[in-house]
């Protein structure tokens, strides 16, 4: 009876290569899960008050509560392009403070009062900040914003 028998470098060998081939994988599990804090998507939900809005550019909504803490009661939502008759597509500012800004898009139109803005930048306290948020209408001079966010580092 033949027996087959592996040389004992081969299997030292295919055994070394499965030692690096799991610390790789482990290494790489550990990078990525103590990165995901800071990537983790959150849910987002902002109310604010549109009073003061002038339908113009440079008109603006004020925050009245956001459950994130860069952006505090009081923060100023800019809006850079004028409302057309039916709807808004504008670029955003929201203001939260000296240094602290984040950058975005809103569209709403205005028969449904249903729509949706993003934020992609920001500085200071909303420095990599990204959102995607559903816009409705809460009643009078009130809207919600309701979605998720996430804060990137690396942008």
């Amino acid at each position: 009876m033949l027996r087959f028998r592996a040389p004992t470098r081969v299997l030292v060998v295919a055994v070394s290569l499965l030692v690096v081939a799991a610390s790789v994988l482990a290494v790489t599990a550990s990078a990525q899960s103590g990165s995901q804090p800071n990537h983790r998507t959150r849910p987002f939900h902002l109310t604010k008050n549109c009073r003061d809005y002038s339908f113009g550019i440079g008109g603006y909504c004020t925050v009245t509560s956001a459950n994130v803490a860069a952006i505090p009661i009081g923060t100023k939502i800019f809006y850079a392009q004028a409302a057309g008759p039916t709807s808004l597509d504008s670029d955003i500012i929201l203001y939260a403070g000296s240094g602290n800004t984040a950058t975005g898009h809103c569209a709403l139109d205005f028969v449904t009062l249903l729509g949706q803005c993003t934020l992609s930048g920001g500085t200071g306290t909303l420095d990599g900040i990204r959102a995607r948020v559903d816009v409705s209408h809460l009643g009078g001079f009130d809207w919600a914003w309701d979605g998720t966010y996430r804060f990137h580092e690396d942008d």
